[in-house]
């Protein structure tokens, strides 16, 4: 991978924002054994001893069917083998976590030494949202109840490398008043944000990629934004967009 590439995936997120507070994966109708359900045909292929076949666009961004795949791959192993109590990703505490993250993904996809970094970025951005995910539906509104110390069976029973001991620095980090002053300035960040999109799962990489099909180069900034924010009928997801999309479109004419 080139150095413009290592750049770019310095940067380039590959799994989108943290998720809803309602997390579909904590659905009571929901059985949450993802590793099962959804990763059939990796399974198959390492059960041959074989690996799925996989490429990247310029921007070091997983194409097609099978970058969907390795994308889901990714979260699955980071749920399985990135410690829910860490505060910071770049701990060595976790670099054997962040090894076997790895070694698992090249065991299953053709993925040369130079997409390390964006893979493991990969996994710590999962990682984040899941341990988001846990905050939101168990913890949130029961910190101060003593309770709250011990696993919920549903996590017990979809995630079983997480251990008690796991559980409980989960806990204890999040009674912190570093985690209080880091949760509500994220909040308030989120509340200015005024023109957030709804592009779904990986929405930008595929419109990237599509658009690259269609044009023959990457979109720029201003237009991968627009994109986002636009029906499929051509109008626009929200009318607060209007003066931003306006000031796009005359941009455009000005080039």
């Amino acid at each position: 991978m080139s150095q413009d590439h290592e750049e770019e995936c310095s940067t380039q997120t590959h799994v989108g924002k943290p998720r809803r507070t309602n997390s579909p994966r904590f659905n009571p109708d929901e059985d949450g054994r993802r590793r099962a359900t959804l990763m059939t045909r990796v399974h198959k292929v390492r059960a041959k001893g074989q690996r799925i076949e996989i490429s990247f666009d310029g921007k070091g961004q997983p194409l097609g069917k099978a970058g969907d795949e390795l994308q889901s791959w990714i979260g699955v192993l980071a749920r399985e083998h990135i410690p829910i109590w860490i505060s910071d990703f770049r701990s060595a505490d976790i670099a054997p976590s962040k090894e076997i993250v790895w070694m698992e993904v090249v065991t299953s996809f053709t993925v040369d030494e130079s997409y390390k970094r964006c893979v493991l970025k990969s996994s710590g951005e999962s990682a984040k949202g899941f341990r988001y995910d846990l905050y939101q539906a168990f913890v949130r509104d029961h910190i101060d109840d003593e309770n709250v110390w011990q696993r919920p069976q549903k996590v017990v029973h979809n995630y079983p490398t997480i251990t008690q001991d796991d559980w409980e620095k989960f806990i204890q980090y999040r009674r912190t008043p570093e985690f209080k002053r880091l949760s509500e300035q994220g909040s308030e960040i989120r509340k200015k944000s005024k023109y957030g999109s709804k592009g779904g799962r990986d929405g930008y990489r595929k419109r990237d990629q599509a658009h690259f099909e269609k044009t023959g180069k990457y979109a720029e900034r201003y237009e991968r934004w627009l994109d986002m924010r636009v029906k499929t009928d051509g109008g626009l997801k929200k009318e607060e967009f209007k003066p931003i999309a306006e000031n796009i479109v005359s941009f455009r004419i000005h080039l």
